[in-house]
C-alpha cells in the first residue's frame, strides 16, 4: 500500500494543508489541491530554476514542466523523502535538461537582470549582489544547485542529497568546492560564504 493512501486528503478550502496531504489529493486527481500546490511551489521553483538556467523565461518553463510532472506522477511518490525534496529533484533534472538544450543551440540567453532587486539598495550592495550573481553564474550547474538549495532555500545536506540523487559526501564536496571558487572570484567578499558547514 502506498503511503499516500494513508494520508488524509485536505478539507476543501484548507489553506495550511501539509504537502503530504496535498500530494495525496493531487494523486487522486483533485484539481483544487493541485492549484494550491501550484501557488505554494511555483515561485520557489521559478527562483531555483532561474539560478540553474540563468534565464527567467526558461525558468518559468521549468517550473511549469515540474508541476505538470507532479500532477501526472503524484501517485508514484513513495514518501521516502519530503514532498518538497521530491519536487525540487524534478525541478533540478528539468533545469539541467533545459540548460543542455540551451548549450546545444549555442544561442546566448539573456540573463534576467531582475534577480537583483532595485529597492533602494546602496550602490555598494548592488555591486556586491551583481558580483555574486556573476560568480554564481560561472559555477557549474551542480555546484550552483548546492549553493542555491543551501543558502536560498534552506535545505540540509541530507535533503539536498535526495534532491540531487547523490551521496551526502558528494553534496559536501560540491559545497566546499563552490565556496572555494566563490571566495576566489569574490576575494574581498569572503563573508558571503563562510567556512562553517550546514549539517
Amino acid at each position: 500500500m502506498r503511503l499516500l493512501k494513508l494520508i488524509p486528503k485536505p478539507a476543501s478550502g484548507a489553506k495550511n494543508t501539509t504537502d503530504e496531504a496535498l500530494l495525496a489529493a493531487v494523486a487522486e486527481g483533485d484539481m483544487a489541491a493541485f492549484e494550491q500546490m501550484h501557488r505554494r511551489y511555483f515561485p520557489k521553483l521559478m527562483h531555483f530554476a532561474r539560478r540553474i538556467t540563468g534565464s527567467a523565461e526558461i525558468a518559468e518553463e521549468v517550473a511549469n514542466d515540474t508541476l505538470m510532472v507532479v500532477w501526472r506522477t503524484a501517485d508514484r511518490f513513495q514518501g521516502r523523502s519530503k514532498p518538497s525534496s521530491w519536487i525540487f529533484g524534478i525541478a533540478y533534472r528539468q533545469s539541467l535538461k533545459q540548460r543542455e538544450k540551451m548549450q546545444k543551440r549555442k544561442g546566448d540567453v539573456e540573463l534576467d537582470e531582475n534577480l537583483i532587486g532595485d529597492n533602494g539598495d546602496t550602490a555598494e550592495a548592488v555591486i556586491r549582489a551583481k558580483d555574486l550573481k556573476a560568480a554564481l553564474d560561472r559555477l557549474t550547474p551542480e555546484l550552483r544547485a548546492v549553493v542555491e538549495l543551501t543558502y536560498y532555500n534552506g535545505y540540509l545536506y541530507t535533503e539536498i542529497a535526495e534532491i540531487l540523487d547523490c551521496p551526502v559526501g558528494t553534496v559536501k564536496t560540491r559545497m566546499m568546492t563552490a565556496r572555494r571558487r566563490l571566495r576566489d572570484m569574490l576575494s574581498d567578499n569572503t563573508e558571503l560564504f563562510p567556512e562553517n558547514e550546514v549539517a
